[in-house]
Formats: structure tokens, sequence, C-alpha cells
């Protein structure tokens, strides 16, 4: 299955029947870097765009860990809550046969107003766990004030290291690439910062 959802991320995103509610958001043929000295350098390369239904942002990196760490790490609500703007969160479990871990994060932010959402996360490793998985997540309910919010991480490993795609879309009232490109730029630094043991980023 994840060789299969490795190619719709890579060349026609979530078009492809054959994939199911998993299927990764289209990620605009990005390439992760690449450094004379190093293959697999720790950083990304990103790109953003704007479609008549919503903002999108795409970041391509690697991480220099096992897929099983990074697994873990994409399993935590907490890394990739929007700390920059989410004044609380709550995480409820819930029941998905289809995957191998489900749950709702509730999202409260209190600025400019108070207002709150559901995220479903749904996640789900390969045939091989090594090789890696798929994540994928979208707003579900709450505020009208947003529009669309959904997302979709493929986490492919290999040589001790891992190619980490994550694909963002947004619709607010005043949304637009930079707020979509601050997310992934902060998911992607929670990700490294929680796969090497080291505290989450904090913003003031």
């Amino acid at each position: 299955m994840f060789s299969l959802i490795w190619a719709c991320a890579t060349e026609s995103g979530s078009d492809s029947a054959e994939v199911d509610a998993l299927a990764p958001l289209d990620a605009h043929d990005i390439e992760a870097p690449t450094d004379a000295d190093d293959v697999y350098p720790e950083r990304a390369a990103m790109a953003s765009g704007t479609e008549d239904a919503y903002d999108w942002s795409v970041l391509r990196g690697w991480v220099k860990a096992d897929s099983e760490a990074v697994w873990d790490v994409l399993l935590d609500p907490e890394v990739a809550v929007n700390r920059r703007d989410v004044a609380s969160w709550t995480v409820s479990a819930r029941e998905d046969d289809g995957v191998d871990s489900s749950y709702v994060v509730n999202e409260v932010v209190t600025e400019p107003i108070t207002v709150d959402f559901d995220l479903t996360w749904r996640h789900a490793q390969g045939d091989d766990p090594a090789a890696g998985s798929v994540s994928v997540w979208e707003k579900t309910a709450g505020t009208e004030f947003i529009s669309l919010m959904a997302g979709s991480v493929v986490a492919t490993g290999h040589d001790g290291v891992v190619d980490f795609l994550v694909v963002f879309h947004l619709k607010t009232v005043d949304s637009g690439t930079e707020k979509t490109e601050q997310f992934v730029t902060d998911f992607y630094a929670s990700v490294l910062a929680a796969a090497h043991g080291e505290p989450l980023p904090t913003y003031e």
C-alpha cells in the first residue's frame, strides 16, 4: 500500500481513486534539498501558492532519524499543533479500523476572538513499517471562520534518514501563503526537535 501512496504524493496527490481516505495531498513535484557534501542535509525546501478555494504550502526535507522514531513523533498530537496561535487543545481517541492510529484534536484560539475547531487525524504505516508512514488531517467541526484546513505527511525512511513531506491547505477569513508557510516551517522544526529528543519550540 505504501508504495502506491508515495507515488500519489509525488505525482498526482489525491486524484487516484485507488487510494483510500489516507491519500496525501498534491506535493507539486517539490524535491528535498541536497548538498555537495551531504546528500541528506537536515533542512527543507518549500513551495507555496494560491488556488481559488485555498492557499497551500509544501515542505520537503530530511530528518536524520530512523522511521520508527519519526513515526512516534508524528503520533504525538502536540508536535503538529499550531502553538503560535492555539491557546489550548484536547485530544480524543477515535475508532478507525482502517488505520493504525486516529484521534480528534480540539483546538482553541483566543485571539482576536475565541473560536474552536476539531482536526481529525489518521495515521498509517506501510506494509514495511521501517519504510515509513502516511498521515492526513482535516478540520471536521468548529468555527465557520475556517472554511478549509487539511494536510498530509508522507515520511519515507531509507539509509537511516527520513524523507519528510508535508502539504498544508488553508482557507480562512484572512489566510494567505504566509500562514501556510509558517505552519509547515513550524511543523518541520517541531518534528526535528522531537526526533532528536529536544524540547518543542515555543513562541511568545
